[in-house]
């Protein structure tokens, strides 16, 4: 009988020794799989940042469709038909461009002097270049500087010729929307001390101000290249 007694108190302690073996396992299980929701967190944190800014997709849409929808976001954008209206259309452009390109702007220069008072210098440098190049865009974009064209002359020149005017200054606009969320954003995190992803944040506004700055001087191209177009 006591053979017995100790044998089952063996086999007990052992059952539960390899009970508490398995609650240890268990326990490293849970550590992991919070190890893992913490990189699954953090990817998913970075991916919202990539969402919110690095990624821009703008709609592919008809020239007719792109005058709707700037009209939408412009009241007093009419159209580049007729030579009465090309001037005015194209101002009411440029101004509210630049307009809304400062205001933007401002939110940017307020996000540096956070950065500088947080000492963040790795964040200087492409901060205040991103503030110089936007800018630059305002000011060209108020003097609409497109040298001699006979765009705003030529009753002759057709709707075909036109079509990529409208696709750039809706593409342009749409652009503008996605990077002023993106600063808006950006802002809040820098207010809440939300810090990791400054770099990130840096990096994808730059992308967008070099999208900015390419669709107005395409833009302003175009514009220029009517000059060699006659019927």
């Amino acid at each position: 009988m006591p053979r017995e007694k100790n044998g089952n108190t063996r086999s007990s302690l052992s059952r539960y020794g390899e009970e508490a073996f398995d609650l240890e396992e268990e326990e490293e299980i849970i550590e992991d799989d919070e190890t893992l929701e913490e990189i699954e967190e953090e990817e998913s944190r970075k991916a919202k940042v990539i969402d919110g800014a690095l990624v821009l997709s703008i709609e592919e849409i008809s020239p007719k469709s792109a005058l709707k929808k700037i009209r939408s976001h412009i009241k007093v954008y009419k159209n580049y038909e007729t030579v009465m209206n090309r001037r005015t259309t194209d101002k009411a452009f440029r101004l509210n461009t630049a307009h809304y390109l400062t205001i933007t702007n401002d939110i940017l220069k307020e996000i540096h002097a956070m950065l500088i008072e947080k000492q963040l210098m790795s964040a200087w440098a492409i901060g205040e270049r991103l503030i110089g190049e936007i800018d630059l865009t305002i000011r060209d974009l108020e003097k609409g500087d497109y040298g001699f064209t006979t765009f705003f002359e030529n009753p002759k020149l057709l709707a075909i010729d036109l079509s990529q005017l409208y696709l750039l200054d809706y593409d342009l606009i749409e652009t503008l929307i996605i990077m002023r969320k993106s600063v808006e954003s950006f802002d809040s995190m820098v207010k809440q001390d939300l810090l990791d992803d400054v770099d990130l944040w840096l990096e994808s506004i730059d992308r967008l101000v070099g999208r900015v700055i390419r669709l107005a001087e395409d833009r302003g191209k175009l514009i220029a290249s009517y000059e060699r177009i006659s019927y």
